[in-house]
C-alpha cells in the first residue's frame, strides 16, 4: 500500500537519481548506482583539483582528458566541442547542474566559452546513459557541477599570465551557515591572439607568430543562494552570466575566388547566455520531490569584414545577431529508495525559442520537447543488480518562419512533429568489493536541430523539414578491477546506428563553390571499440592515470566518411610530490589522424602528441604560485583542416585559497 503511494509521476528536466537519505549538491546527476569499485576511475568524472592541476581553463580542454572523448572544431565558426565516441556533440547534452544549455538553433555547445573556475566537477556519462536523463542522450551526457561551500567560510582568488599576451583572473567566495549557503564566483580569461607554433610555416593567410584574427575575452558571474531547513532538503537559485567576444581564425589553405582575397573575414561581436536557475529537494516519510524551474537566454551577434585587416564591414553581408532561449519547469517525485527496490518515473518538458534579424525583420522558430521516463533498479542480491526502463520522447515544432518562400515553402515551413520509444536495460555484478562486471543495452534517438531542418547556410543548403530522428541501439560491456593501490578498467562498446542524418550534393556535377546540399535520413552507421584505464596510487606521493581509446567508425553503405572519429586516442597524466608544498604534473593527450570533411580524404589531418607540465608551490598555507607550460613541444597541429591549434604556451599563476 504505502510502496503505491509513494511512486509518483517525476518532472523535471534532465533529472538524474537523488536517494533520499542523501544530502549533496543539488546540480549533480548520478547515473544509476556508482557505489562500485567502478566509482575509483575518471573515466566518467573530472574534479575541479584535475583541472586545477592540469590548467584545463576550458570545459573543452578538462573533457578532452576523458577516454573516449575527443576535442574537434566548427572550422570558421571559431568554435570547438567535444565528440563521444565519435559522435558529434549534438547527441550528447550538455547539462549545468542538470539543465540542458544546448544553444536552441544549434544543438550543440561551443565548450570552449565555458570556464572551469566556477566548477565543482564535471560529470561525463556513455552509452547507457538513464532514460531518466530525457531528449537526444543518442551517445551520452556532460553535466558541468557548480560550487556549493561546506565550510562557514571558503573561498579561492587567483591571477595569472600566459602567452598571447593572456590574463586570467577568478575568484570563489562561500559560506555556509547550516540553514543556508551562498556561493558567488566571477572569472575573467582574456588574451590577444594564440601563439603559432615554431614549426608553422608562414603563407599569404597567416604568418609565423600570431594566429590572425584570434583574440578572445571570457567573462563570468555566478551567484547561488541555498535553503537547507534541515539535513535532506535544499533549496537553491543559481543565476549565470556569461559573455563572450572573440574572433574567429580564417582557413590558413583558403584559395580566394578570381580578384578577391581568402575568406570569411568574421568575428563575433558577443556571444552571451545568461540563466536562471531554481533547484529543490524535499524528502518525505516514503517519497523524495526533486523541482527545477529554468531560463535560460542566448544572445549573439557575427560581424562581417572585407579582408584580413578587420577594419571594414562588408557592406554585402549584414550582421546576423541572433536571440532565443530555452525555457521549462519540473518537478520530480520518486518512491524512497529500499534495500532491495527503487522506481523512478520522470516527466521533462521544455521550449525552445529562436528568433533571427535578417534585414530588420524577425523570424522567429519555436520547438517543444517532452519525455517521459521510467527506471527501475532492482537488486536480486547485494551483489547482482539489474536496472531496466525506457523512455518515451517526443518534439514538436510549433513555429518556424520561412526567409525565402519558395513554391515548396511559403512563409511558413512545415510543423513537423517525431516521438519515439527508448527502453534500456543493464545488469551489474559484483565479485566482490573491488571487482566489477556488467553489461547493457539501451535504444537511443536523436531529434534533428532546428538549424539542420531549417538553414539555408548562406544559399549553400536547401531546407529539409520532414528529417526523421535518427536512431542508435548501444551496446556495452565492462569489467573493472580494483587492487590495493592501482586499478585497471576495460569497456567494449558498439552502436548500431540508422537515419544518420547526412548531406546529400544536389547538383555534384556543379563547380564545387556553386554545389547545394541537403540534409537527409540516409546513413547507416557503426561505432565500435573499447576503453582501457589505468591508475597507481602511491600514498600522497604519486598519481599515475592513463587510458587508451579504440574507435572504429563506419558508414555502412561507403557513402562519406565519418568525421573528427580518431581511431586512436591515449591520456596520461603523473602527479608527483617529492616534498610538502611541491607538486609536479605532466600530463598527455594524443589523438591520431582523422577525416575532417565527408567527402574529400585531402582534408585528412594528421595526429597529434600534445606534453603538459605544471610545478606549484605552496608557500605557506593557502598560497600557492605555479608555473607551466602547454604544447610543451610547440607542435604543429590541427583538429579541423585548415585551423591550426596553438603552439607552446607558458603560463604562471598566484593562487590563495582559504
Amino acid at each position: 500500500m504505502y510502496r503505491k503511494l509513494s511512486l509518483v509521476v517525476a518532472t523535471t528536466l534532465f533529472a538524474g537519481k537523488l536517494l533520499a537519505s542523501e544530502t549533496t549538491n543539488l546540480g549533480q546527476i548520478d547515473i544509476f548506482e556508482n557505489k562500485n569499485s567502478d566509482s575509483r576511475f575518471k573515466s566518467n568524472e573530472i574534479s575541479a583539483e584535475d583541472m586545477k592541476l592540469q590548467e584545463k581553463n576550458s570545459v573543452v580542454d578538462a573533457l578532452n582528458t576523458i577516454s573516449g572523448l575527443n576535442t574537434y572544431g566548427y572550422g570558421a565558426r571559431g568554435e570547438q566541442t567535444i565528440s563521444i565516441r565519435g559522435f558529434s556533440a549534438r547527441h550528447s547534452p550538455v547539462f549545468i547542474d542538470g539543465i540542458a544549455i544546448n544553444v536552441p538553433s544549434e544543438g550543440y555547445v561551443d565548450l570552449s566559452n565555458y570556464t572551469t573556475f566556477n566548477l565543482d566537477k564535471i560529470q561525463v556519462t556513455k552509452g547507457l546513459s538513464s532514460p531518466l536523463l530525457g531528449i537526444n542522450t543518442f551517445a551520452g551526457a556532460i553535466n558541468l557541477v557548480t560550487r556549493k561551500p561546506t565550510k562557514e567560510l571558503e573561498g579561492s582568488i587567483s591571477a595569472g599570465v600566459f602567452s598571447g599576451d593572456g590574463k586570467k583572473t577568478y575568484i570563489n567566495l562561500g559560506t555556509n551557515q547550516g540553514k543556508y549557503y551562498i556561493q558567488a564566483s566571477g572569472s575573467y580569461l582574456d588574451r590577444d591572439y594564440i601563439p603559432m607554433s615554431s614549426n608553422f610555416n608562414s603563407n599569404s593567410n597567416q604568418d609565423n607568430d600570431k594566429r590572425v584574427n584570434s583574440y578572445k575575452t571570457d567573462k563570468n558571474i555566478n551567484l547561488k543562494v541555498g535553503y537547507t531547513p534541515n539535513d535532506t532538503d535544499e533549496y537553491a537559485f543559481n543565476y549565470i552570466n556569461q559573455k563572450t567576444e572573440k574572433g574567429m581564425p580564417t582557413d590558413i589553405f583558403a584559395v580566394p575566388p578570381k580578384g578577391k582575397q581568402a575568406g570569411p573575414y568574421r568575428q563575433w561581436d558577443y556571444s552571451n547566455k545568461e540563466s536562471f536557475y531554481f533547484l529543490s529537494n524535499t524528502n518525505f516519510k516514503y517519497a523524495y520531490l526533486k523541482s527545477r524551474v529554468f531560463y535560460d537566454k542566448y544572445e549573439d551577434n557575427m560581424l562581417f569584414f572585407t579582408d584580413k585587416t578587420f577594419s571594414k564591414l562588408n557592406k554585402n553581408a549584414l550582421p546576423t545577431p541572433y536571440d532565443a532561449n530555452t525555457k521549462g519547469v519540473s518537478l520530480e517525485l520518486g518512491e524512497y529508495d529500499t534495500q532491495r527496490n527503487s522506481l523512478k518515473l520522470a516527466f521533462h518538458i521544455k521550449r525552445d525559442t529562436q528568433e533571427d534579424n535578417d534585414s530588420g525583420k524577425t523570424y522567429t522558430k519555436k520547438m517543444d520537447y517532452l519525455s517521459i521516463g521510467l527506471e527501475d533498479t532492482f537488486r536480486f542480491t547485494d551483489n547482482f543488480r539489474v536496472i531496466a526502463g525506457a523512455s518515451w520522447d517526443k518534439d514538436k515544432v510549433k513555429e518556424a518562419n520561412n526567409k525565402k518562400p519558395d513554391i515548396n515553402y511559403g512563409s511558413e515551413f512545415d510543423h513537423a512533429s517525431s516521438n519515439s520509444f527508448n527502453p534500456m536495460i543493464k545488469f551489474e555484478y559484483d565479485i566482490d568489493e573491488t571487482f566489477n562486471l556488467y553489461a547493457g543495452i539501451a535504444k537511443k534517438t536523436r531529434f534533428a536541430s532546428l538549424k539542420e531542418r531549417y538553414s539555408y547556410r548562406f544559399g549553400k543548403q536547401i531546407p529539409n523539414p520532414e528529417l526523421k530522428p535518427e536512431k542508435t541501439i548501444n551496446y556495452e560491456i565492462g569489467v573493472n578491477k580494483v587492487f590495493e593501490n592501482q586499478g585497471i578498467k576495460s569497456v567494449l562498446f558498439y552502436s548500431d546506428v540508422k537515419d544518420y542524418i547526412q548531406e546529400e550534393i544536389i547538383n555534384p556535377n556543379a563547380p564545387k563553390n556553386d554545389q547545394v546540399a541537403k540534409n537527409n535520413n540516409i546513413g547507416k552507421v557503426k561505432h565500435m571499440g573499447y576503453e582501457l584505464e589505468y591508475f597507481y596510487s602511491l600514498s600522497n606521493t604519486l598519481d599515475i592515470d592513463a587510458s587508451y581509446t579504440r574507435l572504429l567508425a563506419e558508414d555502412r553503405d561507403n557513402k562519406v566518411d565519418i568525421i573528427d572519429a580518431p581511431k586512436h586516442k591515449v591520456v596520461l597524466g603523473t602527479t608527483y610530490r617529492p616534498v610538502k608544498g611541491l607538486t609536479t604534473n605532466i600530463n598527455m593527450q594524443y589523438s591520431s589522424s582523422r577525416h575532417t570533411d565527408q567527402n574529400d580524404r585531402n582534408k585528412d589531418v594528421g595526429g597529434a602528441t600534445i606534453w603538459n607540465a605544471k610545478i606549484a608551490y605552496e608557500f605557506v598555507k593557502g598560497l600557492t604560485l605555479d608555473v607551466g607550460a602547454s604544447n610543451i613541444f610547440g607542435k604543429n597541429y590541427e583538429y579541423s583542416y585548415g585551423y591550426p591549434e596553438s603552439g607552446r604556451v607558458i603560463y604562471s599563476n598566484l593562487t590563495y585559497k582559504f
